[in-house]
């Protein structure tokens, strides 16, 4: 399909088409394929409500924290009405100059909208703006009739508006314009709120004809991905709900998953209630295929859904802590909840809690590449990253789930920081936080595991997975600074050969493949250090056949370009490889 691009938009009544405002002229926007490009999978960050200002000092807090930031959202209110696409200059003065600025703290910048254009507008929530009147173009989209069902008033959450009609070429060419300052400004992305489940009027009536309110919503999130990235490239994404049931409205699916670059399951309950509903969503939006995906980390709302305006839901430290590790263990990371927290402002634990959530940040952003790997795999027709273990009916209360083939994550539902954990059948587990540690059966379930610790959950690998990683500092206590500038790889050899496709920052592909006694890389784009998991000390390691330098320490050989070491307690074998071609290193 393609979208509508806007040539000319300008004139008075009776001026020729070309030049008519209700009649722009229009060309065709092919609608890309899906990608989910490699920033998307570093930890985002958003509040409810902010300022210019405001936002340096959320970025700077964490930055102070030595927590990575990879993308903020400004989510409403930043516009002058809902919706202009003009910054709010009280807000947001020289609005360019912040987008560049953040841009070269190696920041993205993405933007919330829906697909709504009001007549009278408002923000429940403290600190929103006040809005004058309708918003200065809905009367030219009325009177071109650029709105569904003849320019229907519908009743949202930001205030009374109509619905642009996505499938009227001239009304998404004005719609377009509007949107292009933006992009010449050099946002990232959008975040698209679900203002469509607020026409209440089906079927709804568009210059196409009578569509469903799922064809509406399918083509509001379809032309947002295709025009955002015909304008700024296969680097911009948008922002989407993949499954949701929320607020009354019955559960459906909203966007495609071809039209899904990132899926944030959104608005739930700051408790466990909201947390295993947040786990519903996003197992059932896995199972639809949609690749990167996550939820609002502590969840959005002090209250429940269902009744907005009943008893509010009292922060919990432990929620947050548990909800963070989960987070962090899903293709999409982001931190937002209508209480606008930071980990170094809750009401208790704080120091815990901020180490906590450096450290489950860190482990996101260390897994980078393998988040980004899967999902190119994934669009290559292999399965999701996040994948659901179970049937739907096992799934309450217990959600486990599996990243790739390698990683089992068990997450903690409640305060009693105690599960059980069923090991899938097939293969051999081990935990996590006890690499040197012995396998552990497939098949048989882990009686109450205990998990005291607020900054762990139960994790585990499979024998046999491989997991590549950007690694710069010591937080997670997989690597050290010595890992910066070089691609970390664990490796956890099994009696089956297994490999992994690591797409990398050049655009090309490399192939670790592990067997017991040897591992073979098709190149190395940059320098690598590996750990594998092997019991028995090694007699000897070799590259390509010729002898590898053994040091006796780590440190010694972070010093080195090429060397091994073996760590009897960790029963790990290091080994470090300079940048090259292919190599195979036996042992």
């Amino acid at each position: 399909m393609a979208v509508a691009l806007l040539l000319c938009a300008c004139g008075g009544d009776d001026a020729p088409a070309e030049d008519d405002p209700c009649k722009p002229a229009v060309e065709s926007v092919p609608t890309p394929p899906l990608s989910t490009p490699r920033w998307a999978f570093e930890p985002w960050i958003s509040k409810d409500i902010s300022t210019a200002d405001d936002t340096r000092a959320f970025v700077q807090g964490f930055r102070e924290r030595d927590i990575p930031v990879g993308a903020v959202v400004l989510d409403s209110p930043w516009e002058t009405h809902y919706n202009t696409f003009v910054p709010n200059p009280n807000r947001y003065p020289n609005f360019g100059e912040l987008v560049q600025e953040l841009h070269d703290d190696q920041i993205r910048v993405v933007l919330w909208v829906t697909q709504m254009v009001n007549v009278g507008s408002y923000d429940f929530e403290p600190g929103g703006d006040d809005y004058e009147g309708p918003s200065p173009n809905f009367e030219q989209g009325e009177r071109c009739g650029f709105y569904v069902n003849e320019a229907e008033r519908f009743q949202w959450w930001k205030g009374s508006g109509s619905a642009i009609d996505f499938f009227n070429p001239r009304a998404v060419a004005w719609w377009h314009a509007q949107q292009d300052p933006l992009y010449a400004q050099g946002i990232d992305g959008w975040k698209l709120d679900f203002g469509e489940e607020y026409i209440s009027t089906v079927p709804i009536v568009t210059a196409d004809g009578e569509k469903t309110k799922q064809q509406y919503s399918e083509e509001y999130y379809r032309d947002y991905f295709a025009y955002g990235r015909h304008r700024r490239g296969a680097d911009f994404v948008t922002m989407v709900r993949p499954y949701d049931r929320s607020y009354g409205f019955p559960g459906r699916f909203y966007a495609r998953p071809e039209h899904a670059p990132v899926a944030w399951v959104g608005d739930n309950r700051r408790d466990w209630q909201g947390l295993g509903d947040a786990f519903d969503h996003l197992f059932r939006s896995a199972q639809a295929g949609y690749s990167t995906i996550g939820s609002d980390i502590g969840g959005y709302l002090d209250t429940d859904d269902e009744d907005v305006l009943g008893t509010k839901i009292p922060f919990d430290t432990l929620v947050f802590a548990r909800w963070t590790a989960v987070g962090a263990l899903m293709p999409f990371m982001q931190l937002h909840g209508r209480a606008n927290i930071t980990p170094w402002t809750v009401p208790d634990h704080v120091d815990e809690t901020v180490a906590m959530y450096r450290h489950w940040a860190t482990l996101h952003h260390e897994l980078v590449p393998f988040f980004f790997s899967l999902s190119e795999e994934a669009l290559a027709g292999a399965p999701v990253p996040m994948r659901p273990v179970g049937d739907e009916k096992a799934w309450p209360g217990d959600y486990r789930y599996l990243l790739g083939d390698a990683l089992l994550v068990a997450p903690i539902l409640d305060a009693s920081g105690v599960r059980d954990v069923a090991l899938p059948a097939g293969s051999e587990w081990l935990d996590f936080w006890q690499l040197g540690g012995d396998y552990q059966a497939g098949g048989q379930t882990l009686k109450a595991v205990a998990v005291p610790q607020r900054d762990r959950i139960p994790l585990y690998v499979r024998r046999g997975a491989i997991v590549p990683l950007e690694v710069a500092s010591d937080v997670t206590g997989i690597g050290t600074k010595a890992h910066a500038g070089h691609l970390t790889w664990l490796v956890f050899p099994s009696a089956k050969a297994a490999e992994f496709t690591l797409h990398d920052h050049d655009g090309q592909t490399t192939t670790l493949s592990a067997a017991p006694g040897s591992m073979a890389w098709s190149r190395r784009a940059q320098p690598v250090i590996a750990r594998v998991r092997i019991d028995a000390p090694a007699a000897k390691v070799q590259l390509d056949g010729v002898p590898l330098a053994q040091v006796s320490s780590r440190a010694e050989l972070e010093a080195q370009k090429r060397a091994w070491f073996f760590d009897l307690g960790a029963r790990a074998l290091w080994i470090k490889l300079d940048a090259g071609g292919p190599a195979q290193v036996t042992w």
